[in-house]
């Protein structure tokens, strides 16, 4: 876990960050002595949905504030509780008649300071004799089910993502018109039928604390623990190892919905309850792993536990800073219909101002309790593309359609294209070590992997018959559009885009068509492809990029060199770039100096000369 941040101390901290919060929304307003952030616009006819807490928990809360969630938001430092003065504060700048609900995490700190605000709210009430309003209420939010019954005692379980959600749900019940004794009851049920545990590779470092990883207790760089709160307050079980995300996934699938687990089993699931889903960032997750742990939940859910869910939510909630980790929620959204008579899914599905919430308000129909028909989903996108493609000129239809066309010359000896396609992809494959080693140096360390999982792609699909060996055009296209598809980023894009280029020279070239395409007729395509790719990139021999080895053997190829003298022109193209300083790609980003002498050559342009090295060790 980094220990590195951009303030290093937490002093004054949070009124920045507050400061920086209403600035994404107009009706927003902070009250800076208390901590505050308040909706202006809000209705006094509607319930005030306040919450609050330690900060370090953003988007919560002040993300959550606006029209359909929350009123108003207090504040404490860095997960520390606000005090009740400060809560009171809040209470009295909530515009309403109609009453207030706390939203409280079920730590000590905030139930005993939201618990005073309140006592003191009644009294003054009282005090005033002011009938109108609705009263005051607590919602006390404690989802986790790693505090087990025996662990938990009097404290009763954590409270974790479920506070969000409560506040959705209770901002779009006030919104509806519910009073407070409605959505006190709706609250409380919502909490009662959920059940949440989190895992986390790391706890997370607070700005301005020690950077001794004993002192803020950093994990061993392989461990994990699972039961983590939201606190840094450590996980009941810690593995020394990380295991695979199916694993990790099953065991807190497991804590969640395990009947035979007395101690952690709150909630039970019938079999077409399709729960509501959500997985909660703990702030250090890329969006691309979170949504991949989405999938794997929703996958063993269904397999497991025959499950599958009416709602998906994955996103940052409630944080923990910057920790590298996660939670998954399950709520029982029938369960809280039959006791409230209230619909979670419609007050989800209601719209709300607030500017963190995240998940998708409408199309989701009716929960069915049955799995998402995802084979019938492909079967639509493939007929989709299939009718496109019957009716002629689809461009995803290309590769099929070159290859019964007769345009361009053909290949005299398929069996020799074969094997020089296989060496080329080959070679490329055995020199991903270098190109690695390399890319690290002066890049982001993925070239060698990228160009050998391309040339894998290519033996794949030539294995398998899906590459053209019949005509000289149809080679390039197939070739070109496997390596479109496994290359991605730049280099598949100038890879595809060159070999577009071939097709096109093989086809308007001086070759014949049906003909046999010999030397002269791949060395114009290829000019004409070199040629075509320079109106696409900025790119010349003298950047540093893999255009310094593609280039020369193009050229000598198209002038009626032969193939080796082409291919030893490449080799020396890129030996040049050793002492070329980069000018375009990553390696322009890279603190070289210009007599620095231990450079390696540009992986790309070694990259390039690989492949057709593999090319010549086939054709001679």
């Amino acid at each position: 876990m980094s220990t590195k941040h951009f303030y290093n101390s937490a002093e004054g901290l949070v009124d920045k960050a507050e400061r920086g919060a209403i600035a994404l929304n107009p009706a927003l307003r902070f009250y800076a002595p208390h901590k505050v952030i308040y909706d202006c616009t809000h209705s006094p006819d509607k319930v005030a949905i306040i919450a609050g807490g330690g900060a370090g928990h953003e988007p919560g809360h002040a993300g959550l504030i606006g029209r359909g969630m929350l009123t108003a938001a207090v504040s404490g430092e860095i997960f520390a509780s606000p005090s009740a003065s400060q809560i009171c504060s809040g209470l009295d700048l909530a515009n309403t008649d109609a009453g207030v609900i706390f939203v409280v995490n079920r730590y000590t700190g905030d139930c005993l300071n939201f618990g005073l605000a309140a006592e003191k709210a009644r009294a003054a009430l009282a005090f005033s004799g002011n009938k109108k309003s609705g009263g005051v209420e607590m919602v006390i939010v404690g989802d986790d089910v790693a505090v087990g019954r025996e662990r938990g005692g009097l404290v009763g379980r954590r409270g974790l993502a479920c506070n969000p959600f409560t506040c959705k749900i209770l901002g779009a019940g006030s919104e509806k018109g519910l009073n407070v004794q409605q959505l006190k009851a709706l609250g409380d049920s919502t909490v009662a039928n959920t059940v949440s545990v989190g895992t986390s590779l790391d706890h997370c470092h607070v700005p301005g604390r020690s950077k001794k990883g004993e002192e803020w207790g950093a994990l061993p760089a392989e461990a994990c623990e699972i039961g983590m709160g939201i606190h840094n307050e450590p996980g009941f079980k810690r593995l020394d190892q990380t295991p695979p995300p199916e694993k990790i996934v099953s065991e807190m699938l497991n804590l969640l919905l395990n009947p035979n687990d007395t101690d952690r089993h709150y909630l039970d699931f019938d079999k077409d309850d399709a729960p509501i889903v959500f997985l909660n960032n703990l702030g250090g997750v890329s969006q691309l792993e979170l949504n991949a742990l989405l999938d794997e939940t929703i996958e063993q859910l269904g397999k497991t536990y025959g499950l599958y869910p009416s709602r998906c939510f994955a996103n940052q909630y409630m944080t923990s800073l910057n920790a590298p980790g996660f939670g998954i929620s399950l709520i029982n959204h029938k369960n809280v219909k039959k006791q409230t008579g209230q619909d979670l899914l419609e007050l989800l599905d209601a719209d709300t101002d607030a500017y963190s919430w995240s998940g998708v308000r409408s199309g989701w129909g009716n929960p069915t309790g049955k799995p998402r028909d995802r084979e019938a989903e492909e079967k639509e996108a493939a007929e989709l593309l299939a009718k496109r493609r019957a009716e002629g000129g689809s461009v995803s239809g290309l590769s099929d359609d070159a290859s019964k066309s007769s345009g361009g010359p053909s290949n005299g000896d398929p069996e020799l294209v074969k094997k020089a396609i296989t060496q080329g992809a080959k070679s490329a494959i055995a020199a991903e070590p270098d190109l690695t080693r390399f890319d690290t140096i002066v890049g982001d360390g993925d070239c060698g992997e990228t160009l050998a999982h391309a040339s894998n792609a290519v033996l794949d699909a030539l294995s398998k018959g899906k590459i053209d060996l019949k005509s000289a055009a149809g080679t390039c296209l197939t070739v070109g559009t496997v390596l479109e598809s496994a290359m991605g980023g730049t280099s598949g894009a100038i890879y595809a885009l060159f070999f577009a280029g071939l097709v096109q020279g093989l086809i308007n070239g001086p070759g014949k068509p049906g003909q046999p395409a010999t030397l002269k007729e791949w060395g114009a395509a290829s000019k004409a492809a070199l040629d075509n790719l320079g109106t696409y990139t900025p790119a010349r021999p003298g950047d540093r990029t893999l255009v310094d080895a593609l280039t020369p053997f193009c050229e000598n190829l198209g002038s009626g060199k032969s193939l080796k003298e082409a291919v030893d022109s490449a080799k020396a193209g890129a030996e040049d770039t050793k002492t070329m300083r980069a000018r375009l790609g990553r390696a322009t980003y890279v603190a070289s100096k210009d007599d620095e002498k231990d450079m390696p050559p540009d992986p790309g342009a070694w990259g390039v000369w690989a492949i057709v090295d593999g090319l010549r060790q086939a054709l001679e």
